[in-house]
């Protein structure tokens, strides 16, 4: 009786069909960053090799640290191909702007997103 239950359970499992997964797309980690960020970006080449650079304009009035950008290479009909997280340089203090650079994978299009970031809540030394 156990070997005609493990026989059916088995061949229940060999019917069903294998459904592709994929890997779950990564959203920012902050909800409502456009409210502090703009981001513009354009595609580039950087030593032969295809980049996405532009700027992450500080629209808040508070200064910002360890700031990570998410870059979205999209596929002609806008679903995404390839995803990359990256580090910006710098402290971005309120109202200032800095500049980036990052490696992408080659795409039509892409699309650039503030992924996280700290903000400074003291400036100065601390007592």
């Amino acid at each position: 009786m156990r070997r005609v239950l493990i026989i059916l359970v088995l061949s229940a499992i060999a019917l069903v069909p294998v459904l592709p997964t994929s890997a779950a797309e990564i959203q920012p980690q902050m909800a409502g960053w456009e409210r502090n960020f703009t981001v513009t970006w354009e595609p580039g080449t950087y030593r032969g090799k295809p980049v996405v650079e532009g700027y992450v304009n500080n629209v808040s009035p508070y200064s910002t640290r360890s700031i990570r950008l998410l870059v979205d290479s999209l596929d002609a009909a806008g679903n995404v191909t390839n995803q990359r997280v990256e580090w910006l340089a710098g402290d971005l203090l309120g109202g200032g702007r800095l500049f980036f650079q990052v490696p992408a994978a080659p795409a039509p299009s892409y699309r650039v997103r503030v992924f996280s970031y700290d903000r400074i809540e003291v400036d100065g030394p601390m007592r």
